[in-house]
């Protein structure tokens, strides 16, 4: 189909503000009063405090007051409360919040955390999931069993699990005595940070009015001022957020993270503002982390290589709290059999406390890690079946009237994964590999990915719109823009759901829960299919306003009347026309009276039937899919196992493409993160719950140099759902990168890696033993 406005590569409209250092961030803002807070991490990551000494804290210079967390007796969390604002009797993990002073300004407040003297009686820490569902590990949270849950969540008390979550398909683990072949292995993608270029932070203000006010850079408003309403016992129209820009997210901005830790800290100075900002260390150890999930996995399949059966058990470190990492642990598990059918699943996860920061959202949401042992394993079993790997998979690819483990139905509307891996492949493999030479190995490696929006029976997209008296357009929604570009999605698709030039089209710069429509939450690639579909739906209403309005003055039929962005006219005469701008405040006749209604719409836009998961763990979870394939080209360096990714290919189903040069942009940039996971990051945790690399320069992030060339394409099989037919596509570049490249290792070398980062250490050390035979 062919757009007027989509499909093209549209400027995005807070560039100049962003590349000119105007954009107002948290650490811009100022408010008269405003004190600053210091916060105080403990010394062990699992221990009890027997004494708080804050005395010589008090005398120092600039403290106006300083904060424990004696007489908090609240907790918070909106899947499980386990979330405390700062520890009072016990510490989880190495950067929980023990004490705080507020001073007049940073460094006052700094230099009076280092007079605070904590008392501990140490306690065993666990830092992997195994270790912690041990029979006799010491509970983390010996209070499970009192916390507030969702009915979907099934912690298990007198354990350190916080969620249990099963799926069975068909005859579960009794299917695999149908297979002719199974293999086995074990796969770890460790903890990471999202790493934002702007760390978290927030500003929390108890105004004299008995109101809260608060300032914080994450992209779940809302769920912050319901969450702070319940905590201090307020109704929630007396609570509220606003959200500046935010300097990325990645995923570790979603969900409450420190927000309830400065409310509480501002509850001590009524009156005054209070802005606390993570340094990079805190930003790393005492915020969210990322992934932490050890995947188990038996597969098993015919001699002709049709898919049988699967087992998967996810053992997530799920960290100090698991509020934030439950809903995570559900979608790694469900969605570990990656874009095949099988016709039989038994597929097991475990949230785990650790001694480690909480895991929340991380760019993938649960999807990168178990498809990282999926796409490996097809490999694996490709070789055993001595198929072409390739083949194999798209001989079990997910198409129409195939049903997921979810049991889902696949329809032709979900994407043609067959198409996207065709392209990848001819990519890819299109070409003769080169052949080795005295400096390097050379490897190809292909994955295949599928990811659903990440949604709740809640979570919604609301858009508010406004025509104004000249005809153009106001747009407040309750998106977060985090460096997607968002904004210019919202311009493209309301200028082709309005008929109206994008650059008519004004477009909201900041959220605040008192005039911003309700969102649940950015997150899941959901923004574009969800948040285009209220646009579409606001745009219809205001259409029709201004119809209603023309047929009145018309003295016609409203189904006569035609709209085309600038003027509403009769069908069979369209020389018979009102301009828009005549209609936009109702129209007003020559004698004053003013005929028809404002031209504003108010809509919102949910996926459709998402549902909780039944008895078996099935249900609506995931409701449609963004399909695609990657491919990797690599050389080794024989002198120093260090991996260089020369060529990488990515091609994605997403429907419809909006904005061309954005969609390139998110993919570019997710194949790097992608590189990242397996070439470089993890967060390094010592055996005393110590992270020993909260820093950049030792917390390697890959950059430009990293950068290989790509090849980035798109299929476009609409979708029903999605505003034009578009679906989304922020997460997909990051699922499929990790596997590429180490089924490419493993065709350089021989040598099969089950553990990322796949570092040059590693790689010398399986060339040093003698485990590669190369190609």
């Amino acid at each position: 189909m062919t757009y007027k406005y989509l499909g093209k590569s549209l400027i995005r409209p807070d560039a100049i503000s962003k590349v000119t250092g105007k954009a107002i961030f948290l650490d811009d803002i100022r408010i008269p009063g405003m004190l600053h807070a210091a916060i105080l991490r403990p010394e062990y990551a699992h221990a009890l405090i027997t004494d708080i000494n804050t005395s010589e804290a008090e005398k120092c210079p600039g403290v106006v007051k300083v904060v424990t967390g004696k007489g908090c007796h609240f907790r918070y969390g909106d899947n499980i409360s386990d979330f405390i604002p700062m520890a009072s009797e016990r510490v989880r993990y190495i950067g929980e919040p023990v004490a705080a002073v507020i001073a007049d300004t940073p460094l006052h407040a700094k230099l009076a955390i280092e007079q605070i003297k904590v008392t501990y009686d140490p306690l065993p820490v666990y830092i992997d999931a195994r270790e912690a569902m041990q029979e006799d590990a010491v509970l983390i949270h010996p209070e499970l069993q009192d916390y507030w849950h969702l009915p979907t969540l099934h912690p298990v008390p007198g354990t350190n699990i916080a969620h249990k979550y099963q799926l069975v398909k068909g005859k579960g683990e009794e299917g695999f005595k149908d297979a002719d072949i199974i293999i086995e292995n074990e796969f770890n993608y460790p903890l990471a940070s999202s790493a934002a270029l702007e760390p978290h932070g927030a500003i929390a203000w108890f105004k004299e009015d008995q109101t809260i006010e608060i300032w914080s850079s994450s992209i779940c408003p809302f769920i912050i001022r319901d969450e702070v309403a319940k905590s201090y016992q307020i109704p929630v129209s007396d609570v509220r957020v606003h959200i500046p820009e935010v300097g990325g997210c990645f995923g570790y901005k979603s969900d409450v993270t420190v927000e309830e830790t400065v409310a509480w800290i501002a509850s001590f100075v009524p009156g005054h503002p209070v802005k606390w900002v993570a340094s990079r260390k805190e930003d790393i150890t005492s915020t969210l982390l990322g992934h932490g999930i050890r995947t188990v996995m038996k597969m098993g399949a015919k001699n002709d290589g049709t898919l049988i059966a699967l087992k998967t058990t996810i053992f997530h470190s799920t960290g100090a709290y698991s509020d934030t990492g439950v809903n995570v642990l559900m979608a790694a598990t469900h969605n570990s059999t990656g874009p095949y059918e099988f016709q039989h699943c038994d597929l097991t996860g475990y949230s785990v406390y650790t001694n480690t920061p909480p895991v929340g959202a991380f760019r993938g949401y649960g999807h990168a890690e178990p498809q990282f042992a999926t796409e490996r394993m097809m490999d694996i079993l490709a070789r055993k079946l001595k198929m072409d790997p390739i083949d194999l998979r798209r001989k079990n690819y997910l198409k129409e009237g195939k049903i997921n483990a979810l049991g889902e139905h696949m329809w032709k509307s979900n994407g043609d994964i067959y198409k996207c891996s065709e392209i990848v492949e001819k990519a890819i493999f299109g070409h003769m590999k080169p052949e080795e030479d005295e400096n390097y190995y050379y490897g190809r490696g292909f994955a295949a990915l599928m990811k659903s929006p990440k949604g709740a029976p809640f979570s919604t997209k609301g858009c508010y719109m406004k025509m104004n008296i000249d005809g153009s357009v106001s747009i407040n929604m309750g998106g977060a823009e985090v460096g997607q570009g968002l904004r210019t999605v919202v311009r493209q698709i309301a200028a082709e759901a309005l008929q109206i030039p994008p650059e008519k089209i004004k477009v909201y710069d900041e959220l605040d829960t008192q005039f911003s429509p309700y969102e649940w939450q950015t997150i899941g690639s959901m923004f574009t299919m969800q948040g285009g579909r209220a646009i579409v739906r606001a745009s219809e209403k205001l259409i029709k306003i201004l119809k209603q309005t023309a047929a009145q003055v018309l003295k016609t039929d409203e189904d006569y009347l035609e709209y085309d962005g600038k003027s509403v006219f009769l069908r069979s005469d369209p020389s018979i026309s009102i301009s828009i701008k005549d209609l936009n405040r109702g129209y007003i006749t020559e004698d004053g009276i003013t005929v028809g209604e404002v031209a504003q719409s108010v809509s919102d836009a949910r996926l459709p039937r998402y549902s909780n998961p039944n008895k078996n763990g099935q249900g609506n979870l995931g409701v449609t899919y963004t399909f695609g394939a990657q491919g990797a080209e690599i050389r080794i360096e024989k002198k120093t196992g260090k991996v260089t990714i020369d060529h990488f290919a990515s091609v994605f189903d997403v429907g419809t493409v909006i904005n061309p040069l954005q969609i390139r942009g998110t993919v570019l940039g997710g194949v790097v993160m992608g590189i990242g996971a397996a070439l470089y990051e993890k967060v390094e945790i010592d055996k005393e719950g110590r992270i020993i690399n909260p820093h950049y320069f030792q917390y390697h992030i890959p950059t430009l140099k990293e950068a290989p060339r790509q090849t980035i394409e798109f299929v476009e099989t609409p979708d029903p759902i999605g505003a034009f037919g578009a679906r989304g596509i922020g997460e997909h570049p990051v699922i499929g990168v990790a596997p590429a490249v180490l089924n490419a290792i493993y065709d350089a070398l021989g040598v099969d890696f089950f553990e990322i980062p796949v570092t040059p250490q590693k790689i010398k050390h399986a060339l040093e033993i003698g485990k590669v035979s190369v190609r």
